[in-house]
């Protein structure tokens, strides 16, 4: 029954019918590109700052790119939910560690950290905005 409800337009069982929101990483990855590229060729940033500012960078932009790959999965549990809002958690506490290391750095680099959070934001929304539909 359930397969033939599925193929003629009945509804899905459980979270079969449940679409994942779409997740605007594009952006996100450019930035996250941009980031590590500037990173490369700023010989007036110290090793150690160039090192840091591009893995956070990559941190946040992985740590979402998981949430969302969760948030896809075709059952969610509440521990799947809950790991989603971890993941969050960890790209924003990365996110304000970046901003910390690119604000001493100059107009560019803060030019960078807002350009990240402009990628970030409309990426975090839509993940956790499931949440709580997830979550009843």
């Amino acid at each position: 029954m359930g397969l033939f409800a599925n193929l003629f337009g009945g509804k899905a069982r459980g979270d079969a019918s449940r679409t994942p929101p779409p997740v605007p990483l594009d952006a996100l990855e450019e930035v996250k590109d941009r980031i590590v590229s500037d990173c490369a060729m700023r010989a007036d940033w110290s090793q150690h700052s160039r090192t840091s500012i591009a893995d956070r960078a990559k941190e946040i932009f992985y740590l979402t790119l998981a949430a969302r790959d969760l948030l896809r999965a075709n059952k969610l549990e509440r521990s799947d939910l809950e790991n989603i809002a971890v993941l969050m958690e960890k790209a924003s506490a990365a996110e304000n560690h970046l901003a910390a290391l690119l604000d001493p750095l100059g107009a560019d680099a803060r030019d960078l950290r807002r350009d990240l959070a402009k990628a970030l934001e409309p990426c975090r929304e839509a993940i956790l905005l499931h949440l709580p539909r997830q979550d009843g």
